[in-house]
């Protein structure tokens, strides 16, 4: 039974981690102005660190018997910059609470390996949060 959970879990951190790469590529895409620049950046470079994460996601979730599964909420993103960082700043967070309950998962089944990995994705997603609260401001 807790296998499953940490399958259904690592399966649910895809799916964030799909929705959070089209949303960053669509928000990085429609940023225009130059005091807005260096956020437009970040959103840009963002994309790919996100699509590892889900690479990785689903590579483990195969490894541990499951099936990676696709449902990603495409609602569209804030058009207001400020308005974008805030809501992104919100799922950053959401995104740290749900990888420490996966590392805590995948010790209670043994995988030291996961467990790792799953407190450096949330670290990476601490330090999101924190790079786009310093550009709010």
């Amino acid at each position: 039974m807790a296998r499953q959970e940490l399958i259904d879990g690592l399966n649910k951190a895809l799916n964030r981690e799909v929705t959070t790469f089209l949303r960053y590529l669509l928000q990085g895409a429609q940023i225009k102005g130059a005091q807005w620049e260096s956020v437009r950046q970040m959103y840009v470079e963002e994309v790919a660190d996100e699509v590892g994460h889900a690479q990785y996601l689903a590579a483990k979730i195969v490894m541990l018997g499951g099936t990676p599964t696709l449902n990603p909420d495409l609602s569209a993103p804030p058009q207001d910059v400020s308005a974008m960082l805030k809501n992104d700043i919100s799922e950053e967070h959401k995104d740290v609470a749900h990888y420490l309950h996966l590392a805590e998962l995948a010790d209670q089944d043994g995988l030291a390996d996961l467990k790792m990995k799953m407190e450096e994705q949330a670290a990476d997603e601490a330090t999101h949060a924190e790079t786009m609260q310093r550009l709010l401001g």
